[in-house]
């Protein structure tokens, strides 16, 4: 008897990030930064806090991972998480 899977690249954890709860998750967590920056702290620092809220922000948008290559991810966090090829077991 065969079966065939679709193996993915990347842990479980990169790929969840990739996935679209992974990137309203990023996006939300970036919104907070910035609001907090913007409301709780202010002025320049307040401005600078929420500049680098946007950091998340574009990471859940675009699916971006800036810190992947660390680990040897790829910067573009759908890469992590395409389909391999299937494979007959």
């Amino acid at each position: 008897m065969s079966t065939s899977t679709i193996q993915r690249e990347g842990s479980a954890f990169s790929r969840f990030m990739a996935s679209g709860k992974g990137r309203v998750g990023r996006a939300a967590f970036g919104a907070a930064i910035a609001g907090t920056g913007l409301v709780a702290v202010g002025g320049n620092a307040g401005l600078l806090v929420a500049t680098v809220g946007l950091v998340p922000i574009a990471a859940g948008v675009f699916t971006l991972c800036p810190i992947a290559p660390i680990w040897g991810g790829h910067f573009l966090g759908s890469n992590d998480c395409a389909p391999k090829k299937r494979t007959e077991r």
